[in-house]
């Protein structure tokens, strides 16, 4: 395995394939250790609301593809 970043291609790739997964795989929350054994990185998926922390600290790649949402949605809980 190589250490080298991914192309913008390849991240375009893996974020489709991430949404794929948290709307059809992820039921109320996975975690999961990936990496190097020696070197782990945690990831957690949940469908906890509110998130842990500020929505506003979350970061959506690619967010001018995403549709808006209200800040109604975000304060309001939907």
């Amino acid at each position: 395995m190589d250490n080298e970043r991914l192309s913008d291609e390849e991240l375009a790739l893996f974020v489709q394939y991430l949404h794929r997964f948290a709307n059809h795989d992820v039921g109320v929350f996975l975690n999961l250790e990936v990496g190097h054994p020696e070197h782990p990185v945690y990831v957690a998926f949940g469908r906890d609301y509110p998130p842990v922390g500020e929505a506003s600290d979350y970061r959506r790649p690619f967010a001018d593809r995403r549709q808006v949402t209200s800040k109604s949605d975000i304060n309001g809980g939907g």
